[in-house]
């Protein structure tokens, strides 16, 4: 008799388990996923997808940010009756990527997709573990442009300095030295990656990229040489009455001074003259005034033997703080 009562448990066991499973079909599964799904709402969450397997829940969908694929992965794992596998499911954050360039360095920095392959292309070159600060993850949205902005990276970072380029769901930034001009250039390029309005920058206006912290010429490389000859070109700095095209009394002889130091250095040396322009009046008629003192200096200095192929006269941009107002100086190339 016993016998029968154990084999008759035995024969119920699976019964009762279809009977549970139709239970939660047709009752507690549509709930928990109403539950799940009323989750997803709230939290904005595009493209929302529930799937459950028991109580295991697998979401989906695309969402903000990081922090908010967090909240959400919380608020469905405190669900009673229902867990999160994985942790962070299958939610897909937007990603972000920055690449940047620290005393002639480059580094790269973000969070992007398994697959994505990043990467500067020649001539930029970046040195072994350039790449350690960034993360990738499999659920991972890329930002938009990052596949076709090589060609901008090329341009951007053509110019010394330091300098970086970030790229996020909200759009292109760039921070870093800059003159005005490049500025202009840079921010144009900028819109070939994603579109105009999606860009903006926060950066640091120099008068020239010979002014950049770290500026190396090109054309003179003897560190001797070039250090003597930035002391002498720096004591030749001339100042003009403001609106003057003069030079005042006695900055003749130090124009003359900086010819003989150019001579000195060699023929392979290249200058930019650069008139600075006053910071207050009108920008336009303040740009011109400063070329044509520059054209001034460029003379004085063609007349005492420099070769004109070794100097370009021009304007430089307002200085930071205005310190080098109406002033011309000259700056190795």
């Amino acid at each position: 008799m016993k016998g029968f009562v154990v084999l008759a448990i035995l024969l119920l066991i699976p019964s009762i388990g279809y009977f549970h499973r139709q239970i939660f079909l047709r009752e507690l599964k549509p709930r928990l996923e109403r539950q799940v799904e009323e989750v997803l709402k709230e939290e904005g969450v595009v493209d929302p997808g529930v799937r459950l397997d028991y109580l295991d829940a697998f979401i989906s969908g695309a969402v903000d940010s990081d922090s908010q694929r967090a909240r959400v992965v919380a608020r469905v794992d405190a669900l009673s009756g229902v867990r999160v596998i994985g942790r962070a499911s299958e939610l897909r954050a937007p990603g972000w990527l920055r690449i940047g360039r620290e005393e002639d360095r480059f580094s790269v920095s973000g969070v992007v997709s398994e697959d994505l392959v990043v990467e500067l292309t020649p001539p930029l070159k970046a040195s072994s573990g350039w790449d350690a600060s960034l993360e990738r993850r499999k659920f991972v949205i890329n930002p938009k442009g990052v596949e076709g902005w090589a060609e901008f990276l090329e341009y951007y970072f053509r110019e010394q300095g330091d300098r970086s380029v970030e790229l996020k769901k909200g759009g292109l930034i760039m921070r870093g030295d800059t003159s005005s001009g490049l500025r202009i250039d840079w921010l144009s390029k900028a819109s070939e990656v994603v579109p105009k309005d999606m860009v903006s920058d926060e950066f640091l206006l120099r008068s020239s990229p010979y002014h950049f912290p770290g500026y190396q010429p090109e054309s003179l490389r003897d560190e001797t040489v070039l250090g003597q000859l930035r002391r002498k070109l720096n004591d030749g700095v001339v100042t003009f009455r403001p609106g003057s095209e003069e030079l005042q009394s006695g900055d003749r002889d130090k124009v003359i001074i900086a010819a003989r130091a150019i001579i000195t250095a060699g023929e392979g040396a290249r200058y930019a003259v650069g008139g600075h322009p006053a910071r207050d009046g009108n920008a336009t008629e303040n740009s011109r005034l400063a070329r044509l003192r520059a054209e001034v200096v460029g003379k004085i200095l063609v007349d005492h033997g420099v070769l004109v192929s070794q100097i370009e006269t021009r304007s430089f941009g307002v200085a930071p703080g205005g310190d080098r107002d109406n002033q011309v100086e000259i700056m190795v190339k």
